[in-house]
Parts: structure tokens; C-alpha cells; sequence
């Protein structure tokens, strides 16, 4: 734990980088060598005061401590940012491979570092997430992490270094028998995708993207280059890439639903000191090493088997919830109406220890299914060997050599009690999706 404490003067070294739902994310702009190549996850406060509800102390509720007994520093931990901390440090790293998970160190900050942050980044927020959350000034602590959009962290950049970061989502079809029977086109659709027309309904999307995450997990090269293509047509906020730590392409806290010619223009001109090509070209290649370097890292591969730690599906999953906590299934009780009810009573009557096991697993799962992959490219000029930190990958189409680095960020814990959250949302991903099924099917 260092014991350098951020004062307000400081924080105008910071500038905004990006957001999700929980956390705000600034990168060094300062001259201080301590935090060269560096960026700050800062935890937010949601405007209407309740942060998802209860305000469990700032460590486990007894049932999480359940689930994450054995990890013991995680059991004891009573402090939000050291909790987050130590989940990616002995729950996802082992899991994902220490090579591709940096957890980052804890950097002690002063409130009033924290109120000058807000003040300064509100503009630079996109305005439906400043409306929703700020800057949580009582936190005591930051998370400071290599920022993963330069290359040599440190000192200043030789060369160009270009970064893509990719949101790819649930990467297989579940095969759960707890999937209800009207349901079924779950195993042959994949969530991400009927998630879209839900996203179109409520305005979150202007249109439905060409993506689909079997094509990016498939391990086939073609596939993965379909996969890579679409997410470049239709970035929304599954896409961004960033040039030496600034965002070129994509979207700040949202997304942007499509990539129009001028948008394309642009960045083929970003791209000109990267990727040695005819001007028109440029994009192309750039979709071709971003391919590559998924097909040739596996990294996918590694994410994928996590991801399928959830093998009940939330409708299997949630059954386990309710006993866990000790209520009513409540979802038993809506379904008493229909003759389904006695497919649900085996989960309900597995020992105590396989429940935990079988929570345990799918909260890891959906860390799995919605962190992000940050990809680092700078070229090389021959065939070196470099140092076993990098990788380095050959582009025949412009006879390039590059060297990159993958790693997975965004690996939040999932409260427990985020179960409910997921069963309603995918009820409500299930009905959107039939109900358009059906209209079209009603069409003559």
C-alpha cells in the first residue's frame, strides 16, 4: 500500500477515459514518473443515494461470505476498493491467467482530490451517466493500474501505440434443462443478440448490430474476422480503440451505434503512421491484425471456459438463490400456476454445498461475460526475439511485424443479490425477443 496521498492540486494531471456502471476511469496526463503509463478507477455513487439497495457494510453480506469462504482475505475484507481488489487478485487472475490480469495497487487519495475530480470531468461526461451517478467522495482509496493503451509503461513512448478494446459478451448457447420450454430458443439464439431488440425498444441502440459472439469465440479464423468486421460497422459500446491513450474510434461512456464513411475516413487517416497500406486499405488491415491477434493469442479461449462456469442458467440458478437466502423461491410461487413446477424441485433439494458451488460459479460467470479485452499493438521493425512480455505476431498483407499484449479488465465482483436484477432482465430479453417473433410471424 504506498503511502502517496493525492491532494486536490492533483487532479488536474487526470482526464477523463471513459465509465461503466460502477466505475469512472482517468489516465495520467502529468509529468510525475510515479504515474507515467497509469490510470485511475475511481468508484461512483449513484445520484439517488442507494447504491443497489443496502449499504451492507462495505464488505460481504453473511450469504456472499458463504460463497467466497474460501478465499479468506476476501471473507474479512471490510472495504469496498480493497474487496474489489482482492476478488481480481485471487478469484478471476488464477482463473484467467496471471499474464493477462494486473489487479492493480491501492493509492490513498484525500476527499477533496476526489470533489476537484468531479468538478473537473462533469463536462466531459456523457450527460445521461453525470445525471445518474458522480464521483463517491467518501471513499479514502483509488485503484491505480498500468494504463493498458501504452505500450512502455514508464517513460515516453517510442512509437506509436495502438490499443483495441473489446466488450465481447457471452461467447456460447446455454444447454440447461432449466431452461423454461417456451424459452428454448435460448439454446439456438444467443443473448447478446436478442438482448439488441430489447436495447432498440428502450432507445438504448438506434439499431441492432451485426455482431454475434459465437463468431469471436469460435476459434476459427474466418469467423473471428466476421466477428471483428461487424464490431467495427456497429461498434455501440463493444468497440473502442484508442492511439497512444487517446480514443479514436467508439464511443466515451455510451456507444456509437455505426460506422458512417466519414467516421471511416478519419480513421484511416489515424491509422496512416500504423499500418503500412494504400490509403482505403488501411481499415481493413487493421480489422485483419485485430483478428489475428485473437485467433493467434487463444486468449478468448481461456474466457470462454470461465464464462461457462454457469452451466444452470439464470432459470436453473435463480431457484438456488432463494434457498440460499433462506426465503420462498419466488420464482416456484409464479410458477405453481403451470405444470412446470416439478423439473425445479431436484435443484431445490441438492445439499447446501453444491448451492453455494453452484452461485459461486455463476457470479464468476457473469464477471466472465462482461469484462473487456484490451489489446496493445505497437510494430517492431525486424524479427526480434523480444522479452516473453509481449507477443509478437506477423501481418503478411502489409509485411509488418507487430508485438502485442492482452489483457482483461473490468472484472467486478457481482453482488449476490444482483440475481434477481438478472432474472427479471432476462425475462424481459426473453419476452421482447418472442413477442418480435411473433409479430413477425403474424405478418402476412
Amino acid at each position: 500500500m504506498e503511502e502517496i496521498v493525492l491532494k486536490p492540486k492533483d487532479a488536474v494531471d487526470w482526464s477523463y477515459r471513459g465509465e461503466g456502471a460502477v466505475n469512472l476511469v482517468l489516465a495520467y496526463i502529468g509529468s510525475s514518473p510515479t504515474f507515467l503509463g497509469k490510470m485511475m478507477r475511481i468508484h461512483k455513487m449513484p445520484k439517488d443515494g442507494n447504491e443497489n439497495g443496502d449499504k451492507s457494510e462495505n464488505g460481504l453480506t453473511t450469504h456472499e461470505k458463504l460463497i467466497w469462504g474460501d478465499v479468506k482475505e476476501l471473507v474479512s475484507c471490510q472495504n469496498k476498493e480493497i474487496k474489489e481488489y482482492l476478488f481480481v487478485k485471487h478469484v478471476m487472475r488464477p482463473l484467467l491467467g496471471h499474464k493477462h490480469v494486473n489487479p492493480g495497487t491501492r493509492l490513498l487519495v484525500a476527499k477533496e482530490f476526489l470533489e476537484s475530480v468531479e468538478k473537473i470531468i462533469t463536462s466531459q461526461r456523457p450527460s445521461w451517466r453525470a445525471d445518474a451517478a458522480s464521483v463517491d467522495t467518501n471513499r479514502s482509496s483509488v485503484l491505480l493500474m498500468d494504463d493498458l493503451t501504452l505500450f512502455a509503461h514508464g517513460h515516453v513512448e517510442d512509437k506509436p501505440c495502438l490499443s483495441v478494446e473489446i466488450k465481447p459478451k457471452c461467447g456460447f448457447l446455454p444447454s440447461s434443462s432449466f431452461v423454461a420450454e417456451e424459452n428454448v430458443i435460448k439454446k439456438s439464439i444467443t443473448r447478446f443478440q436478442m438482448h439488441q431488440f430489447l436495447k432498440l425498444k428502450e432507445n438504448e441502440i438506434s439499431e441492432i448490430s451485426e455482431y454475434d459472439p459465437l463468431d469471436l469465440f469460435s476459434g476459427s479464423k474466418d469467423r473471428i474476422h466476421r466477428a471483428i468486421k461487424a464490431l467495427y460497422a456497429t461498434p455501440q459500446n463493444n468497440f473502442r480503440v484508442f492511439l497512444n491513450g487517446t480514443l479514436v474510434f467508439g464511443g466515451l461512456g455510451g456507444g456509437i451505434s455505426k460506422t458512417t464513411s466519414k467516421v471511416e475516413v478519419a480513421f484511416e487517416h489515424i491509422l496512416k503512421d500504423i499500418i503500412k497500406t494504400d490509403d482505403g486499405l488501411r481499415a481493413d488491415r487493421f480489422i485483419e491484425l485485430v483478428a489475428e491477434t485473437v485467433y493467434s493469442s487463444e486468449v478468448l479461449d481461456q474466457l470462454l471456459d470461465v464464462q461457462k462456469l454457469d452451466k444452470y442458467n439464470i432459470e436453473g440458478a435463480i431457484h438456488v438463490y432463494y434457498d440460499l437466502i433462506d426465503q420462498p423461491c419466488k420464482v416456484c410461487r409464479d410458477l405453481e400456476k403451470s405444470k412446470s413446477l416439478n423439473q425445479y424441485s431436484s435443484i431445490h433439494s441438492i445439499p447446501l454445498d453444491e448451492k453455494v458451488k453452484i452461485l459461486k460459479d455463476f457470479l464468476i460467470s457473469a464477471t466472465a461475460k462482461d469484462c473487456s479485452v484490451m489489446m496493445s499493438f505497437r510494430s517492431t521493425d525486424v524479427r526480434l526475439s523480444r522479452s516473453s512480455s509481449h507477443s509478437n505476431l506477423h501481418l503478411e498483407s502489409t509485411k509488418q511485424e507487430f508485438e502485442y499484449k492482452v489483457h482483461f479488465i473490468d472484472l467486478d465482483m457481482r453482488p449476490l443479490k444482483k440475481m434477481e436484477v438478472y432474472y427479471e432482465l432476462d425475462k424481459k430479453i426473453m419476452n421482447t425477443y418472442l413477442e418480435m417473433l411473433k409479430k413477425k410471424g403474424d405478418q402476412p
